[in-house]
């Protein structure tokens, strides 16, 4: 068991920096204190969604610990360390910097920001996923078409978001999609100033429509931004993590023969 324990520990550490580990754990540990002032301090109109939210947001800050945890032979083991450092930004601007802090209202636009943020996320861990998909089956694959394989798993991602929201509200009694105006104005101190949306909305009956149409179109930005970023630097099939020079040599050294386009 000792043994078992050491190597997770030295797999999951051995190419993190110092810095990298320091910059995991602030978010971890400012997500922690929102989390517990929230319960002690807990905002009457919230109830225990806040602190909840939070909570799960949190687990998911510890995805590359987790993934390490599975068998060797599942895919999720052959993500990048550095995958983490954008996936546990996005879960703590959106949980910490939005519900507990309200950027939602305090900022006008803070949420459309961060749904081409995290569509952008999604398409960068879409071509995460790509290039542990290769090196579990040791298949090449130009980057070309990990990428657009990785623009169509954003776009999925980004639509399951929608339809967690829609479920959220439907029957959680959520308001992700700010379906009710008076809801939205309640949370933003009865200004609606503070309420923004990328489309103007003149009759409140259409409120969620729009808010909901806004985040579509910055989902579509944002996730066609973080693909042209990945054909200009498409950072895990050049270099040292080249991941097709990486199982060509395997391949070399195994005597295994493999149809590849180039």
């Amino acid at each position: 068991m000792k043994r078992m324990i050491k190597d997770y520990f030295t797999r999951v550490y051995k190419d993190v920096s110092k810095w990298e580990l320091i910059y995991w754990w602030v978010l971890r540990l400012l997500m922690i204190y929102g989390i517990i002032e929230s319960l002690i301090f807990g905002d009457e109109y919230l109830g225990s969604n806040q602190p909840l939210q939070m909570f799960a947001n949190l687990c998911g800050m510890f995805g590359y610990e987790v993934f390490q945890m599975l068998p060797s032979n599942n895919r999720l083991r052959f993500f990048s360390h550095k995958f983490q450092h954008i996936t546990a930004l996005g879960f703590f601007l959106g949980s910490f910097g939005g519900a507990y802090l309200n950027f939602y209202y305090i900022l006008p636009g803070y949420d459309k920001v961060l749904h081409a943020l995290g569509t952008a996320e999604a398409v960068y861990i879409g071509y995460e996923y790509i290039a542990a998909t290769q090196l579990k089956f040791k298949k090449t694959c130009p980057h070309q078409i990990a990428n657009l394989t990785a623009l169509g798993f954003g776009f999925i991602l980004s639509s399951a978001w929608e339809l967690f929201e829609f479920i959220f509200d439907q029957f959680f009694g959520g308001d992700a999609q700010h379906w009710s105006y008076e809801n939205a104005l309640a949370v933003a101190g009865g200004d609606p100033e503070k309420i923004f949306n990328l489309f103007p909305v003149e009759d409140p009956m259409r409120f969620a429509l729009m808010d909901t149409m806004g985040d579509i179109v910055l989902n579509f930005i944002g996730a066609f931004i973080m693909y042209w970023v990945l054909c200009i630097i498409p950072y895990r099939h050049k270099g040292k993590i080249n991941v097709n020079a990486i199982i060509e040599k395997y391949n070399e050294e195994n005597n295994i023969k493999e149809y590849s386009v180039k």
